[in-house]
Formats: structure tokens, C-alpha cells, sequence
């Protein structure tokens, strides 16, 4: 349960690294890339808005490389609250899903994948504290501290051996 060997990003980056940095706190170095950045020109005046816009609302654009630099992340420990929380019900849970599945473990064990697999996403999904920067909220549209892209939540998985899954 978690996020499984082979989830990666879409640079190579696993997926449970960005997990533990989110979980325990950390810094993650940002590599130095060229970027597009936009900003409003207003040609009465002749001035360059002080703000990046998205490309399309924008009339400027500037290539730049931005360099390499760190990012500092406070801990956000969604999987251990998650456990914390949940972890008490999951006897009961399997029993019972042991008992609707004539006993067969390993298709239980899937359902109880799934369920605590569902539980972990809704911790992610749910996590507000502590709240990101101004600027970062400012940069993706909206505030929840551990969804940017959907990556990392989409990314929760579960493996059951000998299993169906």
C-alpha cells in the first residue's frame, strides 16, 4: 500500500520520493530549466506588468533560465495521520470481508486494498495544514498543499502477492 516501485513522474522522478518529502518534510532541488515567462505590456504607458500571467492573458513574453535552486517543504504527514486514524477499523474491515468472500484471503486482500488505498487518497485530497504559500496558491489556482497536478494521488497503488491484482 502506497505508492509502488515504477510510479514515477513524467520526469523520471518517483513518485515516492515527492511522497516522503510531502510526508516528512524536506527540500527538493528544483534542476535549472528554460522557461516562457508572460506578462501584460500596456502600450499606452510602455510598462511591464510586474506579475507573470498565463500565456494567454498575456501580450509580453521573455525566454529565461531559471537556475537551479531548493524548495523547502514543511512535513504534511498525510499517510501516518491516514494510518493513524483509519488503521483501528481494519480488523473488523477484514473480518468481514473475509466472511463475504468464503474465506478466500487473497480476493479479500484486494478489497481491502482497494479500501485503504480509497482512504489514503482521501487523506491527500483532504490535507489543508500547513496551507501553501501565497505564491504558490497565486501559481496553481488553488490551495490544497498536496494536489498540483493529481499525480501523486492518482499515483496510490496497492499489490497484493498471490493475489488478483
Amino acid at each position: 500500500m502506497g505508492f509502488l516501485e515504477g510510479a514515477t513522474y513524467p520526469d523520471g522522478t518517483p513518485v515516492a520520493y515527492i511522497a516522503a518529502i510531502n510526508e516528512f518534510g524536506g527540500s527538493a532541488i528544483i534542476p535549472a530549466r528554460e522557461q516562457t515567462l508572460h506578462f501584460r505590456y500596456n502600450e499606452k504607458t510602455g510598462e511591464i506588468g510586474h506579475r507573470f500571467v498565463k500565456a494567454g492573458k498575456g501580450n509580453f513574453a521573455q525566454d529565461v533560465v531559471i537556475p537551479e535552486h531548493t524548495v523547502t517543504i514543511p512535513p504534511r504527514p498525510f499517510f501516518r495521520k491516514m494510518i493513524e486514524h483509519k488503521s483501528p477499523e481494519w480488523g473488523e474491515k477484514m473480518a468481514t470481508l473475509l466472511r463475504a468472500n468464503d474465506f478466500d484471503t487473497a480476493t479479500a486482500l484486494v478489497y481491502m486494498g482497494e479500501h485503504i488505498k480509497g482512504q489514503l487518497q482521501m487523506f491527500i485530497r483532504d490535507w489543508k495544514r500547513p496551507p501553501n504559500a501565497a505564491s504558490t496558491v497565486r501559481q496553481k489556482g488553488f490551495n490544497n498543499p498536496l494536489i498540483e497536478t493529481g499525480h501523486m494521488v492518482n499515483s496510490v497503488d496497492y499489490s497484493v502477492d498471490g493475489g488478483k491484482k
